[in-house]
This record gives structure tokens, C-alpha cells and sequence, in this order.
């Protein structure tokens, strides 16, 4: 920094920075330490004046710092700006000059993409209308609908999962499988991906050799729909590689693998509601005793709280089936849940669920 000035204190700064460097190494003050050395140093001369004392002339001195620097420091800017500003001045023993004033500045960096580097940009899409017919073809009268994303060799293994998930009541998409013949099949599978509610990649070892795979995944994180990856032989890549896989799972137990995507569903989908019709209706539907039971404990049991509207639509589940109203290990497993959403006592008498008074 070359000074050419009738003062004398600014061509002394670069020296005094370099003194606090060592102290602050000394002190292991690392981050105050990193701004005097990285920190580019402009001067603004007469920044200030006082004329008591016979006038003393006040600086400014600037502090230009890399933005990792900067962003480590910016909780915290008016206190080293007044820990340099204090510094200096300690240093300093030239009459009527001071420092008056220190600034720490960002420099400027150069990121014409840093919105698509921030790994949480959603690129705008527009929105594709799909006819209230194709949701139906497509979805079935479910809540909510889940896209599998899949490689075709794994077809079979990809349809048994959508029946695990059936049991849950949550509607599923299997290209090939669910478009009709006298469908152009791209347009259904366009269909299908911009009326989806969540996706599930099955990333098999070829998941990604597929034309179609990255694709479908693509309009999910534009979508800003929750994207859940299953590692069935590769871990998650891409943009999808900020997601942790679910791990554990394999075509030979689709029921496991079902309960897993369930779980994380209800944790990342914000309509809870939508979710909770599609538990209800699972629970409406019990055709066995064992069934009934497997519903409540897979299915109700991830609810922490419900309205007292949903909680009478569980009671009027239980008491308008019997296979949940005889169902004795379905009755043990809902007592505990009524319990925690009504506040209240409840207790199995003659067969039946009864709410205490009190």
C-alpha cells in the first residue's frame, strides 16, 4: 500500500496491522488475526475532525475481507470493527491523528449461478393441467399419490410395493403397468409427475443407465415435492445426493419397505390431512382381525396429534367395522392412542372402547 499523504498516521497502518497479527496469533485470536491479513486496506483521510486540543484529524480505515471470512465474523461486525478501531489506535503515536473509524466489507464475488449452487434453488416450471378424468385413471380415489421412479427391469418387483402401499391407502405410480394401452404413455407419465405428492426413487444399479429415471427425478426437485431415495444398490447422486437414502430395504419384504416410505411421508408432507384420510380409509377397510390390528399400529399410530373431527372419524372406523370393533390386539393397540390424542381415560369394557369420565 503506497501512501502518499501530508498525514503521517496512514502510511503507519500497514505496519501497526502487521503488529496485531502477531498478537492476535499470540492470543489465538484466529479470526480477528484472518481479517488484518486477508483484509484489503483502503484509507479515507479526514474522515472525522475535532477541533478541541488544537484539531485532531480522524481516519477511516476499510477492511476488505474474502466472503467465507466475512460470513464467519457477521454476528459479531460491530464488535471487531471496535476491537480493530481500539487496536490501532493503541498502536499509534502521532499527535492530532487517530483512526475514527474501522469497517470490515465483503469483497465482491463473482456468482452469476449462485442460485443454482445453493443446492435448495427451484427453477420455476410451469405447472402442466391434468384433466380431473386422468387423475382418476391415474390415481384412483386415494389421497395421496406417490410416483415410483424405477428402472423397467424391476417392474414386477417395483408393482408389489405399490400393493404394500396400498395398505397404508397411498396411491401409487408404476409406468407401464398403470397406463392404459389407448394412452400415449408419455403424456400419462407427464400426467402422473405434475400430480404427484411425493416421489420414490428405487435406485437399483441400473437406476441410472434409464432415459427416463434422472428425468422424473428432475421434475420432482423443480416440483419442490419430497423426493425419498431408496439405496437398493447405489447411494443417491446428483441433486438427489442431498438426501439421505433409506437404507434396509429389499424387493423380497415390499411390506418393510412400504412402512419406511409411510414414516418419511408423514414427516415431509406438509398437508398432514390428506395423509391422514388415506390412514383412515386403510383402517376403514380392515378385512381381518389381524389386519385391523396392522393397521392401527403401522398406520394410526404415527399420528402424534388429531382434531377432534379426525379423532371421531377413527371412532366411527372402529365402531362401523367389525373386524375392528372385535379385533381384541386392535382395541389394546388404539386404547393408548385415544388416550394421547383426547387427553382423556379410556378402557376396554365388555369388548368395546369406552372414553372414562373425568
Amino acid at each position: 500500500m503506497s501512501i502518499d499523504t501530508k498525514f503521517g498516521l496512514p502510511s503507519k497502518v500497514e505496519q501497526f496491522l502487521a503488529t496485531m497479527s502477531k498478537v492476535y496469533l499470540h492470543k489465538g485470536e484466529t479470526l480477528l488475526q484472518e481479517v488484518v491479513v486477508n483484509g484489503e486496506v483502503t484509507i479515507q483521510e479526514e474522515y472525522h475532525y475535532d477541533n478541541w486540543n488544537g484539531g485532531t484529524y480522524g481516519h477511516a480505515v476499510t477492511l476488505t475481507v474474502p466472503e467465507d471470512i466475512y460470513i464467519e465474523l457477521i454476528d459479531q461486525k460491530d464488535a471487531v470493527e471496535k476491537r480493530l478501531d481500539n487496536d490501532l489506535n493503541n498502536l499509534n503515536k502521532i499527535r492530532n491523528e487517530r483512526i475514527a473509524a474501522v469497517f470490515v466489507e465483503m469483497q465482491p464475488a463473482d456468482t452469476p449461478q449462485w442460485r443454482e449452487n445453493s443446492g435448495v434453488y427451484r427453477p420455476y416450471i410451469v405447472p402442466v393441467s391434468v384433466p380431473v378424468d386422468a387423475l382418476r385413471r391415474i390415481w384412483g380415489a386415494e389421497h395421496v399419490r406417490v410416483f415410483l421412479s424405477h428402472k423397467a427391469t424391476h417392474k414386477i418387483e417395483t408393482s408389489k410395493l405399490k400393493q404394500s402401499l396400498m395398505q397404508f391407502g397411498v396411491a401409487s405410480f408404476v409406468a407401464h403397468e398403470d397406463i392404459e394401452p389407448t394412452e400415449e404413455w408419455h403424456r400419462e407419465i407427464e400426467r402422473a409427475l405434475f400430480s404427484m405428492d411425493a416421489m420414490v426413487a428405487l435406485l437399483t444399479e441400473d437406476y441410472h443407465d434409464s432415459n427416463w429415471t434422472d428425468q422424473e427425478v428432475g421434475v420432482a426437485l423443480g416440483r419442490g415435492v419430497p423426493c425419498i431415495p431408496i439405496r437398493l444398490g447405489i447411494n443417491p447422486y446428483g441433486l438427489m445426493g442431498k438426501s439421505q437414502a433409506l437404507s434396509g430395504c429389499t424387493f423380497n419384504d415390499t411390506d418393510v419397505m412400504a412402512a419406511k416410505i409411510f414414516q418419511l411421508l408423514v414427516k415431509r408432507l406438509q398437508d398432514k390431512s390428506r395423509l391422514f384420510e388415506c390412514s383412515i380409509a386403510a383402517y376403514n377397510s380392515s378385512t381381518s382381525f389381524a389386519g385391523s390390528a396392522w393397521k392401527v399400529e403401522h398406520c394410526l399410530s404415527m399420528y402424534e396429534t388429531l382434531t377432534s373431527q379426525q379423532i371421531e372419524m377413527v371412532l366411527n372406523a372402529y365402531r362401523n367395522n367389525s373386524q375392528n370393533r372385535s379385533s381384541f390386539r386392535g382395541m389394546d393397540l388404539l386404547k393408548p392412542l385415544l388416550e394421547k390424542w383426547t387427553k382423556k381415560p379410556w378402557k376396554v369394557l365388555n369388548n368395546e372402547l369406552v372414553q372414562l369420565s373425568g
